[in-house]
């Protein structure tokens, strides 16, 4: 199979030295990587440049190819997510990246405001205000991508009739339809300290998040930052229809399971 895998987490930038991140270091993403790619899969892995990779050699000893890209930002990410899922064909997509919910839009030092990331240091003597904005689920546009492969994003023109833009979505919806046997796409959802009824409502919005059956993940693996270890790293994968598919206690059966589920 063709598995493309995301982790770690997005860096948004305030200066040139100072950034906004998350506690991610991409070692879920790193393992699933290795474990497809040992068993015979075609793996890339697209995750954060400082995050936990495979060692350089680590392809030497397995059956399978590994691709590696790295990124940065919420906008490399995405940039790169599009890109892959465009020009490639991929049996499944496991996203796994801890994507920023918000990106610092500008910052303002002592009331004068600025590109984020455009500026040096600013220095700690300096009143200092960091405005965000709101980004997009990359998780909703993946089997869209996926599907329309090489054909191009852009918006269609003004002049487009709305007849024409709901025939647009009518064939997409239809193309889906089609390949969903084909295509998997696996999303996470991370909560912490939450009751198992927290939990459900969280992947709930998840597979709700589209507002299309067609678009939404085929499965969420729940997990929760109290439980994990390192040792342990006890999941539940759901289905659409919110029936647990698999429960497990490591990664190593969660590769499993979700290459199982895959496959079916």
């Amino acid at each position: 199979m063709n598995i493309l895998i995301t982790g770690g987490g997005s860096e948004e930038p305030i200066d040139n030295v100072r950034y906004i991140s998350n506690f991610s270091t991409g070692t879920t993403a790193c393992f699933f990587a290795e474990y497809f790619c040992r068993n015979g899969h075609d793996v890339t892995l697209i995750t954060a440049i400082k995050s936990r990779k495979p060692e350089d050699d680590f392809q030497n000893h397995c059956p399978g190819s590994l691709n590696v890209i790295t990124y940065r930002t919420f906008n490399d990410l995405k940039n790169a997510l599009e890109k892959e899922c465009r020009s490639k064909t991929y049996d499944a997509v496991i996203h796994a990246a801890a994507v920023s919910d918000y990106s610092v839009s500008s910052i303002i030092v002592d009331g004068k405001e600025y590109e984020a990331g455009s500026i040096p240091k600013v220095s700690g003597g300096l009143e200092l205000t960091v405005k965000m904005k709101k980004n997009p689920k990359l998780v909703d546009f993946i089997k869209q991508w996926e599907t329309e492969g090489a054909e191009s994003s852009e918006t269609a023109p003004a002049s487009k009739t709305a007849a024409a833009s709901e025939g647009k979505k009518a064939d997409l919806k239809a193309s889906l339809s089609k390949s969903e046997k084909a295509f998997r796409l696996v999303a996470f959802k991370l909560t912490s300290e939450a009751t198992v009824e927290e939990r459900k409502k969280a992947v709930q919005k998840v597979f709700a998040s589209t507002g299309s059956d067609i678009l939404s993940p085929d499965f969420v693996v729940s997990n929760d930052l109290s439980e994990i270890t390192k040792e342990k790293h006890p999941c539940t994968i759901y289905r659409k229809d919110m029936s647990e598919a698999k429960k497990v206690e490591n990664l190593e059966e969660l590769s499993e399971a979700l290459e199982e589920l895959i496959k079916k």
